[in-house]
């Protein structure tokens, strides 16, 4: 079965070869560990037993902090490592794990994983959420390391692409359902996917989503004082905070602000975009539409807003700082839905209390917005227009506002406890007899 994956890979690798031929020439982001992906991973030898972590991203990382800190608690003597597919999943690793070993993730090629394996000697593997990489699968299988697939979710796409490897060769299920492996699935729909792939329901376990477990419910309060000073924000002032915005929506968005205007005559809008190295086309699309804009980093570096300061866009040229910036907004949009890409994380508005608004494209995030819409905690719109008239609601209506993000912070404290619960799992039914 390993030679059909391997063969597989490689047909496809020869295919797109154009394609990654020039990705990785021009972006380094795809150059990035191409060593450690290759198998030579420089870890240190301990003699604790070691847990090997895989997370796919930034989002996967963050998924796991409160679980591995349940993790250490209860047993002390363990190694933790950790691996990531992306440079910037590796980073924001190396920034909370800072006394752990980190490296990319092995290409799934059978030789490669082998020897990644050989290296790193892992007790356990737990793989978070969708990283069920078969020639990984198979060769920790064969070497009797024992498998946990935490925060487990499957799309029914995921389902389909699997159950097809299935039918080519059954070492790859096997693999998968060996007794000593153990399913944690955030959800029952996930839970019953697992199951339609060929894992028996003794293995599988429902358990919540871990993300719940990480999302802050409280900015200190000097915090947010210092970011109101530094953003010349007085008492009297609205703030409209748009995160994570993607192009296209930005021009919507200042269109609606010229607009709020004529109703609020001391609201700011604070634009936070998801990727900023848009910066500059964005400083040039506020300037278009009649608005002055300062970045956030000049506001750092000691310059004022202004005196038109209700005519200036901040523009939020930094990275991590959103959730920061969240907290003290009157109303949130959160974007990448108004267009079709998905959503971005409406969960840290939630947590701080906010009352928030997204447009229809919303796949990526769809479990979290429906139990936001089940408590009534969220504004789901659906152009321009329908934007603007909530936004002005929860303006005019701030006692409305407030009950509304307050009931969106109740959903979150609602579903903690995930990290525990799946650590009670692994206790009983994985680690058993081999932790001591």
């Amino acid at each position: 079965m390993s030679n059909i994956i391997d063969a597989v890979y490689l047909t496809a690798l020869v295919c797109g070869s154009p394609y990654f031929i020039s990705k990785f020439l021009v972006n380094k982001r795809y150059r990035a560990g191409l060593k450690q992906r290759l198998g030579w991973v420089d870890i240190k030898k301990v003699k604790k037993k070691r847990i090997w972590i895989h997370c796919a991203s930034v989002g996967e990382i963050l998924t796991v902090k409160e679980f591995i800190k349940c993790l250490e608690n209860e047993f002390n003597e363990l190694d933790v490592v950790i691996s990531a597919n992306t440079s910037t999943g590796l980073s924001v690793a190396q920034k909370n794990f800072k006394d752990k070993d980190i490296f990319y993730f092995p290409l799934d090629l059978s030789w490669v994983v082998n020897r990644v394996l050989n290296i790193i000697q892992p007790d356990f593997i737990f793989l978070v959420e969708l990283e069920i990489w078969p020639n990984f699968i198979m060769s920790a299988v064969r070497k009797r390391i024992p498998i946990a697939l935490i925060n487990a979710r499957i799309s029914e796409k995921s389902l389909k692409w699997y159950n097809m490897l299935n039918r080519i060769s059954n070492d790859f299920l096997e693999s998968l359902t060996k007794k000593e492996n153990v399913f944690c699935a955030r959800t029952k729909t996930d839970a019953n996917r697992l199951i339609k792939l060929g894992i028996p329901e003794t293995q599988i376990f429902t358990t919540g989503n871990m993300k719940f477990d990480n999302i802050v419910t409280g900015v200190p309060e000097y915090t947010m004082k210092q970011l109101q000073s530094l953003l010349e924000i007085s008492d009297e002032d609205k703030i409209l905070v748009c995160g994570s915005t993607h192009e296209g929506e930005e021009v919507i968005l200042l269109r609606i602000y010229s607009q709020l205007l004529t109703k609020f005559n001391r609201l700011r809008l604070v634009l936070v975009p998801r990727r900023i190295e848009r910066i500059e086309s964005i400083i040039k699309l506020i300037e278009s539409q009649g608005f002055s804009c300062i970045r956030k980093t000049s506001l750092d570096n000691g310059n004022k807003v202004g005196n038109q300061k209700y005519k200036t866009v901040v523009l939020v040229d930094t990275m991590g700082e959103l959730l920061n910036i969240y907290s003290i907004a009157d109303c949130v949009f959160v974007g990448k839905s108004l267009v079709p890409y998905g959503g971005q994380n409406i969960m840290e508005p939630a947590g701080l209390a906010r009352p928030i608004i997204v447009g229809p494209h919303t796949f990526n995030f769809a479990e979290e917005v429906q139990l936001l819409k089940e408590a009534n905690a969220i504004r789901i719109v659906h152009d321009e227009s329908s934007l603007l008239k909530e936004i002005v609601f929860l303006l005019e209506h701030t006692e409305e506002a407030k009950e509304m993000g307050e009931r969106a912070q109740a959903v979150v404290l609602k579903q903690r406890g995930a990290s525990i619960r799946n650590l009670e799992i692994l206790k009983e039914f994985l680690f058993k007899e081999r932790i001591v």
